[in-house]
């Protein structure tokens, strides 16, 4: 029995007092454990924070926008149609904003088309032929016009490219019997036109997409083009067809990041493009565009409530335009990356 006594001391069943070995290890081991615990918990919160933050900034901007434009789309004279009507004159209470829509879709869809085939073949160039020594010197000069200020840009269209396509480029095309037949090339110029700010904007969107597409390409791996080489495929097949095919992800963000600069620039589309209330039927006539007439009449409509709903309303439709170019990009790069089998 008083063996049992002795050895019953040390159970911890009949005694509740004291802590088994086993129960004192577990508590241990657990104690050693929340460090590391914490840590992890800690970590993804202040990771979840910007997360959320970035979501709760787009969502707020979205209801301050929707919220200062409300009056104008509940107005009589309103209403959602402002839409799709040209008229704007604000001395009839007249708010169409459709005129601004369309000048901002054609400015913006045609400097995409001259940037994007420009941007990736010199990406291309720059990853797959250019020698070392000249890559770093272009890829300086590449990230250095992304350094340049708009107003910049704006200013250099303004005195050289908006003189040149009145004086030289339209009376060469319009004269021209391979151009002349081109509806889109026809009527007067005074230089100020939807041609100039296209031009501007793709040049202002070429260093975006050149950074980023070669930096695509360059991620991908050089096993690739070995396996290319190996089967007989010369470098220039490698790569068009393999190395660009691989990079399609990062080569849609490079034109997912160009809308989105090309719908919000501001200043050098303002100085170009002639700021005329009128459809642009050619691509020498002049336009007008979103960011411009927020720009040009905010200062004024203050004082006028209706008036300054309507651009409020201008600038929703913007954000709204700028969130549904980048999901439209990405579903179609995602869907190029299915059908080429890459994901």
């Amino acid at each position: 029995m008083a063996s049992e006594d002795s050895s019953g001391a040390s159970s911890p069943s009949r005694f509740p007092g004291r802590i088994g070995s086993n129960t004192t290890v577990r508590l241990r081991a657990l104690t050693r454990m929340r460090g590391p615990a914490l840590q992890d918990a800690v970590g993804k919160f202040v990771l979840l924070v910007p997360a959320f933050a970035g979501s709760a900034l787009i969502i707020l901007i979205l209801t301050f926008l929707w919220y200062e434009a409300t009056p104008i789309f509940l107005a009589p004279q309103g209403g959602p149609s402002i839409v799709i009507q040209p008229i704007w004159d604000p001395n009839r209470d007249l708010y169409g904003i459709a005129l601004f829509i369309l000048g901002s879709f054609i400015c913006t869809f045609l400097a995409i088309a001259m940037a994007v085939p420009l941007g990736i073949g010199a990406a291309v160039f720059l990853s797959e032929f250019c020698p070392p020594r000249i890559r770093t010197s272009l890829r300086m000069i590449v990230e250095m016009m992304a350094a340049i200020p708009s107003i910049v840009y704006g200013l250099w269209a303004y005195i050289v490219m908006v003189p040149w396509i009145k004086n030289s480029f339209a009376p060469a095309v319009q004269s021209n019997p391979l151009t002349a037949w081109m509806p889109w090339f026809q009527g007067s110029t005074n230089g100020l036109s939807v041609l100039a700010g296209g031009t501007i904007l793709a040049i202002m969107l070429l260093p975006t997409v050149v950074a980023v597409s070669d930096d695509a390409l360059r991620s991908v791996p050089s096993s690739y083009r070995e396996a290319s080489l190996a089967l007989g495929a010369t470098k220039t097949e490698t790569a068009v067809k393999i190395v660009v095919s691989a990079a399609i992800p990062g080569i849609g963000a490079a034109i997912v990041l160009s809308l989105g600069r090309a719908v919000g620039e501001t200043m050098a589309v303002l100085m170009v493009t002639g700021n005329s209330l009128q459809i642009p039927f050619t691509l020498l006539d002049p336009a007008y565009v979103m960011t411009s007439i927020i720009t040009n009449q905010l200062g004024y409509a203050f004082v006028f409530p209706l008036w300054r709903s309507a651009l409020f309303a201008v600038a929703f439709v913007l954000l709204m335009m700028s969130v549904s170019f980048t999901v439209i990009a990405k579903w179609f790069v995602k869907w190029g990356m299915k059908t080429r089998g890459l994901v």
